[in-house]
């Protein structure tokens, strides 16, 4: 089982705190994202560990015990991979990743190429870097990818990207993982790890054979989720790929 470690970056308040802009925080977009990556990552057999397992968990006493503590925690747990993340600033557009060891180069950039064709963001760059201590200390291959700017102009898309598109965020990070490990989940592999608890969010965390209905629901504007992402739970979507296949949907 492959162990990742997904380092939400910043803190809640006080020290180490993220960039704001357009009404949001950094640290919360982060919290967010991370969290449903980790459920799509353990739902398909990986163990996932969180810096900040809660929104209003803070780490360490200053901005250099807070970094400190993500790396030392990954170590310590003896993580396969080391992903943190952040949103950008300076009123660009895009998302961009980067790395240190040359182990962590072709992850940096599946993740990348993979998140921005899901998500319809510019490929701003992947390159390697000593600059942060997340990625230059961890034992193992590690990336820091930025997935947006939090102060981007309102003609770029990401604003409401950040702002509406949490969930299909994480499922686009995941799908990237999924691509550079090989994986390829099929109906048993996701119903395996399927309670009645779970919600589907994205599409792309949805079992294939309900892919296309679901598309076409919201294609159809016939469902439009609670405003942070569709919320189906299981027995939800059996119902409405039932009610495809009498052609209702259709009419």
């Amino acid at each position: 089982m492959r162990k990742i470690f997904i380092d939400a970056g910043h803190n809640y308040n006080g020290w180490n705190t993220g960039a704001v802009g357009n009404g949001m925080r950094e640290q919360d977009i982060t919290f967010e994202v991370a969290k449903g990556l980790s459920e799509i990552l353990q739902r398909a057999g990986f163990e996932t560990m969180l810096s900040r397992p809660t929104a209003q968990t803070n780490l360490g006493h200053d901005n250099n015990s807070s970094v400190n503590a993500r790396w030392q925690m990954s170590n310590a747990w003896g993580a396969d991979y080391f992903i943190s993340l952040h949103v950008n600033a300076a009123g660009g557009t895009g998302a961009e990743s980067f790395y240190w060891d040359v182990t962590a180069e072709q992850l940096s950039r599946t993740v990348l190429d993979t998140y921005c064709r899901k998500m319809g963001l510019r490929n701003r760059r992947n390159v390697p870097t000593n600059q942060w201590g997340v990625i230059r200390e961890t034992h193992c291959p590690a990336i820091l990818f930025e997935l947006a700017f939090i102060d981007s102009p309102l003609t770029n898309p990401d604003v409401d990207i950040l702002r509406n598109r949490r969930p299909e965020m994480a499922a686009a990070l995941a799908a990237g993982i999924f691509e550079y490990f090989g994986v390829t989940l099929n109906d048993n592999d996701t119903n395996s790890n399927i309670n009645a608890e779970t919600r589907f969010n994205s599409i792309d965390e949805l079992p294939e054979w309900a892919v296309p209905t679901i598309e076409k629901l919201v294609a159809h504007r016939l469902l439009r989720g609670n405003g942070q992402g569709l919320d189906l739970s299981m027995d939800m979507v059996r119902i409405f790929v039932i009610l495809d296949r009498t052609l209702i949907f259709d009419e």
